[in-house]
């Protein structure tokens, strides 16, 4: 029985899949995925559809599933019109990779569409208190929120402010290299409300932007912030198929595993 944790997939259902092979993911297994399965590639519906009925998968939404919620939720009021093409989300979300994955939920019939995004707004924004053995994490999409939470929060329950913040922006803690796009804020206070070994895990930012890619061109899981950050977006959503790299990470021992074209 082992807890993993994956992110940003942007439609590579196929890869998700090989991973899934690769571990050897079993009903006993928990699997924690952090955020945009959609998006990009051309299968993030299909793993939707995948997931949504497992309970030993644990999904965090990201920015690219909120565009898909936000959006959907407008067709069924603007009838999926020209009305909603022209609206700033829309365009936004196109702009963003979101063609495949409109192009395949509107495919789908009014009771999965409505399932996908029940599912969605019952998705976690953190997982703050997750302890897998003798070691503490806190699960995001991106980030962590502002102010101190001992329990998950869902999507439906979290403030806008929130829900932006935490899939969105790349604030981290020890300085790190990304974290100089802000401001330069004190974590301390806020840090210090969980456990001192408390390993941030995210995705939202490909980890080539903290180390660089490896000789064969493709990213890594990413250890920092002198051991408290952990970044596992390995480049799914790369744009040559060279480059692309789905990272997987074992909670219970930190074990990394990896799997690509």
């Amino acid at each position: 029985m082992s807890t993993y944790v994956m992110s940003d997939f942007h439609g590579r259902h196929d890869l998700f899949l090989k991973m899934l092979e690769k571990i050897s993911f079993c009903d006993e297994d928990t699997l924690y995925i952090l955020g945009d399965v959609a998006d990009r590639g051309p299968d993030g519906i299909k793993t939707f559809l995948y997931i949504m009925d497992k309970p030993n998968i644990i999904y965090l939404i990201g920015n690219h599933d909120i565009f898909l919620l936000d959006c959907a939720r407008k067709a069924l009021v603007k009838g999926g019109g020209i009305r909603l093409f022209h609206t700033q989300e829309f365009l936004l979300w196109m702009y963003n990779g979101g063609d495949p994955t409109w192009e395949q939920y509107s495919r789908l019939d009014r009771i999965q569409q409505r399932k996908i995004l029940a599912y969605l707004a019952n998705s976690y924004v953190i997982i703050p208190n997750l302890k897998v053995g003798d070691r503490n994490y806190y699960l995001c999409h991106a980030t962590h929120a502002d102010t101190p939470y001992q329990e998950p929060v869902k999507y439906k329950d979290a403030d806008p402010e929130m829900r932006n913040h935490v899939v969105w922006d790349r604030v981290y803690p020890r300085y790190t290299r990304m974290s100089m796009e802000f401001d330069h804020i004190s974590y301390d206070e806020l840090y210090n409300k969980y456990p001192k070994n408390t390993k941030m895990i995210f995705g939202h930012t490909p980890t080539i932007l903290f180390k660089g890619p490896e000789r064969d061109g493709r990213g890594r899981i990413w250890h920092g912030g002198h051991g408290h950050l952990i970044d596992i977006d390995c480049g799914c959503a790369a744009r040559s198929k060279e480059n692309v790299m789905l990272g997987c990470l074992r909670l219970d021992d930190l074990a990394e595993f990896y799997t690509h074209y």
